[in-house]
Order: C-alpha cells, then sequence, then structure tokens
C-alpha cells in the first residue's frame, strides 16, 4: 500500500489560495449527484476553492449538498447545458488552477461545444470523465494527433472505466490486456495521461514527453467501490490535486492512492456491500492528510 508520492506538508502561512481553485463541470436533470460528488471530494481532497458549474435547471439542488461549495448556472435546455454554455464557461477557464468535466452531462450539443473547447485550450489542466469522454469516443477527435499535448501544454488527464475505454479505442471491455495496450498508445500518441479504472487501476502517462510512458498499478482499493458514483468521486480528487500543482502524472496517481485509502477504511467502517459513494467522499476527509504524513 506504498504511496506513490508525497504531498508537501502545509504551513501556518498557507492561505486558500494556495491549495488551488478548480471547477467542475457536469450535472443534468435527474444528475445531480454525480457532479455534487465530484465537487465534494474536490473540497474533501484539500482545494482551496471548489465551485460546480451546471445546467441552471439543477443549480439548487447542487447547492445545497454542501455550504462551502460554489455554484456556477450555465445555459440549459431540457435540463442538459445548451448550445450558449461554453461561450459563458469559457470566460472562467482562465481563473481556475484545473477544471474537471463530465460527470452526469449527457452528450447533447451543448456538452459538445464544452469538451471541444476544453480540450482545444491548452493553459489549464483538465479532467476528462464520463460523458465527457462519450463526447470524445462519438466525435473521434483523438482519431488523429491534431489535439495532441505538448511539452508546454497543461495536463490532460482521462479517467475511463472499461466500457468508456472501448469506445475511445475500439478494444472490447473483456480483453483488458488489449485495453492496456491501446491506452499506452494513445497517452504515448496523445501525450495524456490515462487512468484504466478496475481491479487493480492502472495509471498510464509520464512525467515529461520525452520520457518513456510508465503505467503505475495502484495497491489501494476493495471491490465495495464497484458502485454508482465512486468513479465520479475520482474524478474531483484528481482535478483537486491537479489544482494544487501537481503534474497530470503525479495527480492520478496519488488520486487513485488515495481514492483507494478512502474506500479501503469506508467499506471497514460501513460494510462492502453497504458502503456508498458518499460513504467514500466522507471518508476522504478523514484519511486525506494521509497524502502528506
Amino acid at each position: 500500500m506504498q504511496r506513490p508520492i508525497k504531498l508537501r506538508d502545509r504551513s501556518a502561512s498557507d492561505h486558500k489560495g494556495t491549495f488551488g481553485r478548480v471547477l467542475l463541470v457536469g450535472g443534468s436533470r435527474g444528475m445531480a449527484g454525480s457532479i455534487s460528488l465530484s465537487s465534494v471530494a474536490a473540497l474533501h481532497t484539500g482545494s482551496g476553492l471548489v465551485a460546480a458549474a451546471v445546467p441552471d435547471l439543477i443549480l439548487e439542488t447542487v447547492a445545497g449538498f454542501h455550504a462551502a461549495l460554489m455554484t456556477i448556472a450555465l445555459p440549459e435546455k431540457n435540463g442538459s447545458f445548451s448550445g450558449e454554455a461554453w461561450t459563458s464557461l469559457n470566460e472562467l477557464i482562465a481563473r481556475q488552477d484545473a477544471v474537471g468535466v463530465g460527470p452526469g452531462m449527457t452528450t447533447n450539443n451543448g456538452s459538445v461545444a464544452i469538451v471541444e473547447g476544453l480540450l482545444r485550450q491548452r493553459e489549464t489542466p483538465v479532467v476528462f470523465d464520463a460523458d465527457a469522454l462519450n463526447v470524445i469516443s462519438k466525435q473521434q477527435w483523438f482519431d488523429d494527433d491534431t489535439l495532441a499535448r505538448k511539452q508546454d501544454d497543461a495536463s490532460v488527464v482521462l479517467t475511463p472505466h472499461p466500457g468508456e475505454l472501448s469506445r475511445l479505442t475500439g478494444v472490447p471491455a473483456s480483453d483488458g490486456d488489449g485495453q492496456l495496450d491501446a491506452a499506452k498508445q494513445w497517452s504515448d500518441r496523445l501525450g495524456v495521461t490515462i487512468v484504466v479504472k478496475g481491479g487493480p487501476t492502472r495509471v498510464i502517462g509520464r512525467g515529461s514527453l520525452d520520457e518513456p510512458v510508465q503505467t503505475y498499478v495502484n495497491t489501494t482499493g476493495n471491490p465495495a467501490m464497484a458502485t454508482a458514483g465512486c468513479g465520479d468521486v475520482l474524478t474531483g480528487v484528481i482535478t483537486s490535486l491537479l489544482g494544487q500543482g501537481l503534474s497530470g502524472w503525479d495527480a492520478a496517481r496519488l488520486g487513485v492512492w488515495i481514492h483507494g485509502r478512502a474506500g479501503d477504511v469506508a467499506a471497514s467502517a460501513i460494510s462492502s456491500a453497504g458502503m456508498t459513494a458518499e460513504h467514500l467522499v466522507e471518508t476522504l476527509a478523514i484519511v486525506a492528510d494521509e497524502m502528506s504524513d
């Protein structure tokens, strides 16, 4: 259960700006919980300021999840982001230290515009999860190298489960080794870090684009985490660590480690069958100091 890297200790002179301003983007009618879990997870991982940018229809629902969570209403249509949402969101991106996008978002035209905009900007680190990955696969944006990251570009982290990875790469979810090989090729070609979720979760990437692609095998986590919302929590964790200044490679490795560690503690305290993503996100606040102890 060795921790892959260590966060620096917090100092008495630190303030909330020291620990990053992050933005989580997602949610839709009936899916307010997904983006809320991601956002609260970022708070519990140590971010100084966390905001959730959501369709206006679900703003009050998301705001009710945590008193410290800021919320931003974006234009919506039929409960999902409208085509005008990216214009409003784009004005916010430069002020963020990291962005996470996808949980509960749907794959409508408004979501397509948001994902494309975040892919094309290269200054702010971004985690792409859930429906953001489904948008990428539908639009086939990674089928060539047009959007590949360069050495000085901000980090991009993809967090697919086997089904999402299958849609991205065309390799069936039943072919685990084939999916890992495809993820390595994508990471090398596109300059992105890929978190291949599963038992165990693997992180594929590198600290610098002039280094060879590596695979980190996570040592924490358990089957109790195979429940709705735990992936949304991971999105918030990695986004938080990016916002605290870690590279995509380091944020993903430490993120899956502390996410699994929280799952281990929560399952032990609750039960394997009864643990939920809410137990996981609350336990994050208890174990977060293990990233720096």
